[in-house]
């Protein structure tokens, strides 16, 4: 009979390659209510200050937002468009004299006539606004433009790291389990060589709890129970440019009977440690086991009952 130790992690999370970093104090954008019209155009802000051409919203660090509204129509031919960018051109000149930082404008894609215009000083030499991003969900381009002449652009970058976790699940035997994925064209797909950990990315809003739970249990059928982080990388260069943050969360499993997305995944199974240990090179797993576990393969594991 082999005696074995019960694998349980150490308490305090790892960081594996990079810095963790706290969460953005930086509060989202909001779509705005109270209306000004005029030959058919609507800004959408909630305050009115006297002087100032258009209603706005104060953002943070002292930034001026408007979001023009889909109900922009250049029913009068160019006429409606050219009010619009008068009145704010006028609204700059407001917000410059009040010592605002930034000046914010959300064009919905259907005005996106527009963006030429923002874009330039040909119009006014108030205007040359940067694109800062787009807003998918809410199918807008917002621009930016710093207001502070002679400083520094202060304005940071849209986000530039996608956020991703993998559920490492462990059962009372010391297996943890691991899958693998497709690789190729649907028509022509073949498994991947490596095993690895059930993951993927979190979606808008959700914690790490949720996020692994949801994808283990979609990739593999197994419901689980969260403990904890483990650990994390910080890697760079991916997919338009983008750094990437995958979390490690060490999950229980509620059943060990394995359901898996044939979509998604081409095999999955409990794979006891030692084996792991003996056959797989993956780094991530390895790094978990040596740092949170204390576990490198120099002794066997065997079985905990």
């Amino acid at each position: 009979t082999t005696t074995s130790r019960a694998f349980s992690a150490r308490p305090q999370p790892l960081s594996f390659g990079g810095c963790s970093a706290s969460p953005s104090s930086r509060r989202p954008f909001h779509t705005i209510a109270a209306k000004r019209r005029r030959n058919n155009f609507v800004a959408f802000s909630t305050l009115s200050f006297d002087g100032c051409p258009l209603d706005f919203e104060v953002g943070p660090y002292n930034a001026a937002e408007i979001t023009i509204s889909e109900n922009h129509e250049s029913n009068n031919g160019d006429d409606d468009d050219e009010f619009l960018l008068d009145q704010l051109d006028r609204s700059i000149d407001f917000w410059r004299s009040n010592d605002y930082t930034s000046a914010w404008v959300s064009v919905p894609t259907s005005q996106a006539r527009l963006i030429q215009h923002l874009s330039s000083t040909e119009y006014s030499p108030n205007f040359g606004f940067d694109l800062h991003h787009t807003n998918a969900t809410l199918q807008t381009i917002v621009m930016k433009k710093w207001l502070k002449e002679g400083t520094e652009d202060k304005i940071p970058p849209f986000a530039t790291h996608q956020v991703g976790c993998a559920g490492f699940v462990l059962n009372n035997q010391n297996e943890i389990l691991v899958i693998k994925e497709w690789s190729g064209p649907l028509s022509s797909r073949t498994p991947t060589k490596q095993w690895k950990l059930p993951g993927g990315l979190l979606d808008a809003g959700e914690t790490f709890e949720e996020a692994t739970c949801r994808e283990v249990l979609e990739e593999t059928g197994i419901p689980c129970e969260f403990e904890s982080i483990l650990t994390f990388w910080h890697r760079h260069g991916l997919k338009f440019g983008k750094s990437d943050l995958y979390y490690v969360c060490l999950l229980r499993p509620k059943s060990l009977e394995i359901d898996l997305d044939p979509v998604e995944v081409s095999a999955a199974k409990w794979m006891p440690i030692d084996e792991f240990l003996e056959t797989q090179d993956h780094p991530l797993i390895r790094h978990v086991l040596k740092e949170s576990f204390d576990v490198d393969g120099s002794q066997p594991l065997g079985n905990s009952e």
